[in-house]
């Protein structure tokens, strides 16, 4: 098992605080501390500052989430089973982080969307690899664009829904009306 580089663990330390706390609260100081990296390696891996180091954590969470889609597909015999599959998975990983998580992507995407040309095209290119993705892997559905927007759309308010009610229960609902769709379609 290879060792992780400082600039490695700068990304997922990025990527963590940016999803619990978001990007205003998460200063330099702190990712450095938290990534446990020396303090000249932030500018040295990432010159171009914060919001570069934000790029980076946005297409790691990219990565990961593209991963557990495709792990879902490939564990499962149905789409039912790899949405529910997944949205489980979700609801997991939330509860293991004390619902202080969720999506890589949602809280820097809703902070900085409209502040930063940077990180807004970078979230939009994840939201669209993912997109992408599940309209590859719902061959069998009719309207696989819609499905599949369904399904994200589905998993990003019920990872909000339960993050504030502290249950994976929006989780479960929300697999169960995206089952009734997919069948619908």
């Amino acid at each position: 098992m290879s060792e992780t580089t400082t600039r490695e663990r700068m990304i997922s330390t990025a990527m963590t605080l940016f999803r619990r706390e978001g990007y205003q609260a998460t200063s330099w100081r702190r990712l450095v501390e938290e990534a446990g990296t020396p303090w000249g390696s932030a500018y040295h891996h990432f010159p171009g500052g914060k919001e570069q180091l934000a790029v980076a954590a946005i297409e790691l969470g990219t990565a990961v989430v593209a991963k557990t889609i495709r792990r879902a597909f490939e564990r499962t015999e149905t789409v039912e089973d790899a949405v529910a599959w997944w949205y489980r998975k979700a609801g997991e990983a939330l509860a293991a982080d004390d619902y202080r998580g969720g999506c890589p992507l949602a809280t820097i995407t809703l902070e900085m969307a409209n502040a930063s040309p940077a990180i807004t095209k970078a979230c939009q290119d994840a939201f669209a690899a993912w997109h992408t993705l599940l309209v590859g892997l719902l061959s069998e559905v009719k309207d696989p664009g819609d499905v599949a927007t369904a399904i994200m759309n589905n998993l990003e308010g019920a990872l909000l829904v339960s993050r504030v009610h502290r249950s994976s229960d929006a989780l479960d609902r929300a697999a169960r009306h995206v089952a009734l769709v997919i069948r619908a379609s």
